[in-house]
């Protein structure tokens, strides 16, 4: 008879995988956009920075695209406590809404999208999962008025901000 596997609850004692705590200071991503037919349509690379100022965690994130164009966003992310937050950026609209648990951190949103000479507005459903202290996976379905577009699929890995010849190396 087969098995039905079921998700155990999370230990009371396993610590949240916090966004801010796995962004703050220097990270690389790498990543892929396929479009909803499973065309891949888009390489890139992201390097992020995230620091605290006051009460208020922001990211810089600058993405280097396989056709050499490069985007930089700042995002500010507030903790609104029990593993929730809200983050804004430039190109949201609205306020992003996420919620971390012990493995992954959820965040939906919609965005406004610069395609060539003009823009769209998309909504996201974004996932992000603790592989190790070091690694994580995102998982990113973007769609508009409910029709799923494409998904983004990124690499993260934290470079080491003790080593800081390195970092100065990295920031050069």
């Amino acid at each position: 008879m087969p098995q039905v596997m079921t998700r155990s609850a999370d230990p009371p004692s396993r610590p949240l995988f916090e966004l801010t705590s796995f962004l703050d200071g220097h990270t690389r991503a790498w990543g892929v956009f396929e479009d909803r037919f499973g065309r891949l349509r888009r390489r890139f690379t992201v390097d992020m920075h995230g620091r605290w100022q006051g009460p208020v965690f922001n990211l810089d994130e600058r993405f280097v695209y396989d056709t050499g164009e490069i985007v930089t966003r700042t995002w500010a992310v507030t903790p609104l406590g029990a593993g929730r937050f809200r983050a804004t950026c430039a190109d949201c609209i609205g306020s992003a809404l996420g919620e971390c648990d012990a493995d992954s951190v959820r965040m939906s949103y919609r965005f406004r999208l610069k395609l060539k000479d003009r823009e769209i507005v998309v909504s996201f459903d974004d996932r992000l999962y603790r592989m190790g202290d070091t690694t994580a996976v995102n998982r990113a379905t973007m769609s508009k008025w409910g029709i799923k577009l494409g998904e983004l699929s990124l690499f993260f890995q934290r470079v080491d901000i003790g080593n800081t010849a390195s970092a100065e190396q990295d920031a050069a």
